[in-house]
């Protein structure tokens, strides 16, 4: 009985086509989703000091737009 409540969640991968379809506020596993990453590596970015993360009650969030923004810092400092 206890392994039944313990049943191990799999996660399916979204695809987003546009930063447009991502939702106002991105929980773990969407960010492991954008970047194509595992969720666990996904947790390991949220963090790092840069990473523009909300703490709700325990629960990691970025906004979408801080999120992008954040993206786009990265990229900058990579392309140099």
């Amino acid at each position: 009985m206890a392994d039944e409540r313990r049943e191990r969640r799999i996660h399916i991968p979204k695809e987003y086509r546009s930063y447009d379809e991502l939702p106002e506020f991105l929980m773990v596993k969407d960010v492991a989703d954008v970047l194509r990453i595992s969720v666990a590596s996904a947790y390991t970015i949220t963090e790092a000091d840069d990473f523009p993360l909300l703490l709700l009650n325990s629960q990691r969030r970025v906004k979408k737009e801080s999120f992008i923004n954040w993206l786009k810092e990265k990229e900058r400092k990579t392309d140099a």
